[in-house]
């Protein structure tokens, strides 16, 4: 699969890479991916999903085609709440809302391939070559498109903006790679949805870095959502980054799709900020999802909590790597972290590493992790009060998970995942 990339990757670099001002970057970041190869078990943040081997096994053949079909129409958008749409088909830009405008607060709302010399401030678009994450550089080298938004200052979006992620997999092309970066200026509030959707026959491997910057007294919330295939490959890429006095808050929901894994950082910079990381795992069908977090405490007076469950049957895997890292300055930190998993068969594997790092001796820090069965007794007594055996499970299921899902603060959006939670237990 190596040798297929490298092909590709020398068809894009004559017919694309001429066109953009990074082209020596893009060919270095290559050079590093091929040094490295697809992670495997034997890197201590893959012990868990040998993604060389995942990925050999889901995708026959990696191909990348730079054909765009600006004419392309998606009609199954969300009808729950209202939403400002951002729309990408088969990696490249579509179109945008028609609420981005300067009135509205949005300096910008680009397409990089179309807008290349629009770099955001801080670089968010930036290639910085010899990262030690093989599938940042391959990100790096291959990345079409992508999207840089930045609000101004004491702006509140009124309604969430929802990032369509459009994909139509085909044999000959298969393989996307996007970035997604977006400041949160100061006094700003902003939520965003991004939502993927493979509706080709064939499998894709879609490889995402999404980098977001929270500046002072900022408010930002972030939920993740994918309908993918069998064989569909996802990783996601997510870095961000708090400045004095803001919140972040992330949701992520795993359901769909062969493989997944949501790789998060987020480095809190600055004292009175708050970082919230929480999410659902539903897998079947030997689904493999992971989530994987690092929360650097860098300052003193910073907050923390991840609350992450999972029910895995029939021959899945679900992963949760979690890592609280509290600086020497970062004194009065409160970190929280805690895993759950229900396991309703004994094919289904869970497997949890929670860490705590911690170089500072004034903080309150937690983490925990379980997981088990259905609680049989649990199980007789609703079917004492009248439930058959398979109405109380997807009942005791439901209340498990959706204890995850009511962190949400956005109340409809919290409605939306929890009618959607519903029907995914119905099919489960």
């Amino acid at each position: 699969m190596i040798e297929e990339l490298k092909k590709n990757f020398e068809i894009f670099r004559k017919t694309y890479l001429p066109k953009l001002d990074d082209e020596n970057k893009r060919i270095e970041a290559f050079k590093d991916f091929e040094k490295s190869g697809f992670p495997n078990k034997k890197l201590e943040d893959w012990k868990f999903s040998d993604f060389s081997s995942i990925i050999s096994n889901k995708i026959e053949n990696i191909k990348v085609s730079l054909e765009r079909n600006k004419n392309f129409k998606f009609k199954n958008f969300i009808q729950d709440f209202d939403h400002t749409k951002i729309f990408f088909f088969n990696g490249f830009f579509i179109e945008k809302g028609e609420e981005f405008d300067e009135k509205r607060g949005f300096s910008d709302a680009i397409s990089y391939n179309g807008y290349k010399e629009n770099f955001s401030k801080d670089g968010g678009f930036l290639i910085h070559p010899n990262s030690n994450n093989a599938l940042e550089s391959l990100n790096n080298a291959f990345f079409t498109d992508g999207l840089s938004i930045a609000t101004k200052e004491n702006f509140e979006f009124k309604k969430p903006i929802v990032i369509y992620n459009i994909f139509e997999g085909s044999k000959k092309n298969n393989f996307f790679n996007n970035k997604i970066h977006f400041v949160i200026s100061e006094n700003s509030k902003l939520d965003i949805m991004i939502y993927n959707i493979n509706i080709g026959k064939e499998p894709i491997f879609f490889n995402l870095k999404n980098t977001f910057h929270l500046e002072k007294n900022s408010i930002f919330k972030l939920y993740n959502l994918s309908d993918f295939k069998k064989k569909d490959v996802y990783y996601n890429f997510g870095r961000y980054f708090l400045e004095e006095n803001s919140i972040f808050e992330n949701f992520n929901n795993c359901y769909s799709g062969g493989f997944s894994k949501s790789d998060l950082v987020c480095s809190i910079n600055k004292q009175y900020s708050s970082c919230f990381i929480n999410g659902i795992m539903l897998t079947q069908d030997q689904n493999h999802h992971e989530i994987k977090t690092l929360i650097n405490h860098n300052e003193k007076n910073t907050k923390s909590y991840q609350k992450v469950k999972s029910v895995l049957n029939n021959n899945s895997k679900g992963v949760f790597q979690g890592k609280i890292k509290v600086n020497s300055v970062a004194q009065k930190t409160d970190g929280y972290q805690l895993s759950k998993a229900l396991l309703l068969d004994k094919d289904s594997e869970f497997d949890s590493k929670p860490e705590l790092e911690i170089y500072a001796d004034d903080v309150k820090c937690s983490h925990g992790s379980t997981s088990g069965n259905l609680d049989e007794e649990a199980i007789f007594y609703l079917m004492s009060r009248g439930l058959n055996k398979y109405e109380a499970k997807k009942l005791l299921i439901k209340g498990f998970l959706t204890d995850a899902i009511e962190t949400i603060t956005n109340n409809e959006i919290k409605k939306y995942f929890l009618n959607k939670l519903e029907n995914e237990i119905h099919e489960h």
